[in-house]
């Protein structure tokens, strides 16, 4: 994802965290995202607490544009 937010904003500065890519990351495709949404093949759970807390998170990125 940092390497898509670079190339489309060059003039901005960034910090990447890390330089390592997970090996599994090249193991997710555009076509095993969309079956997986369209078959609702996996459940992900997350517990209340931490999912208000992220909405939070989701909330204030949302109003800042």
């Amino acid at each position: 994802m940092g390497d898509n937010i670079m190339g489309a904003l060059p003039d901005k500065e960034m910090l990447r965290l890390c330089s390592v890519r997970c090996p599994h990351m090249n193991q997710i495709t555009l076509e095993a995202v969309h079956a997986a949404l369209l078959y609702t093949q996996y459940v992900v759970e997350v517990p209340e607490e931490i999912r208000l807390r992220a909405a939070k998170s989701v909330e204030r990125m949302i109003a800042i544009g």
